[in-house]
């Protein structure tokens, strides 16, 4: 699980790398378009960033990454003066590791967090964090169990 965070975060670097800083012209660009390819293995990454009506100055980048006999896997992320998202998933032969972190800026900001973890062995995981109390419970949508969580 350690190492599928660290990819995570790999990959979020990798999609982000170029977004910094951002362009202060009105309009959005391509900032970077990457690939890095071998017979085994590879990496690709494009961003954008620039000024957006309304929100004003963003940035967006996502990745992919390959490696044979190992693992696969992408990831995103966005940003404005009001929210930035990041997230990204790694899947190996047994097991799939999704990571999403959304935060919010402003007088009442937040700041969350979900780990999910599936295995083809049947079992699944998910965390959920927050710089701010959590309530959940559980709940039905659709026919199908579940839990929902609200921040206080």
């Amino acid at each position: 699980m350690i190492h599928s965070i660290q990819t995570l975060i790999v990959l979020a670097g990798l999609a982000s790398a170029e977004l910094a800083p951002r362009q202060s012209t009105t309009g959005v660009d391509i900032t970077a378009l990457n690939k890095n390819v071998s017979a085994t293995s590879g990496t690709g990454a494009v961003s954008a960033a620039g000024t957006l009506a309304p929100f004003g100055a963003i940035g967006v980048g996502c990745g992919v990454n390959w490696a044979e006999g190992q693992s696969y896997g992408g990831g995103l992320q966005s940003g404005s003066d009001s929210f930035g998202l990041g997230g990204g998933f790694t899947i190996t032969e047994d097991t799939m590791n999704i990571g999403l972190g959304i935060g919010i800026n402003g007088p009442q900001g937040l700041n969350t967090s979900v780990t999910y973890q599936a295995s083809t062995n049947g079992t699944a995981s998910i965390i959920f964090t927050s710089t701010k109390g959590v309530t959940c419970q559980e709940t039905t949508v659709d026919g199908l169990k579940g839990f929902q969580c609200i921040s206080l």
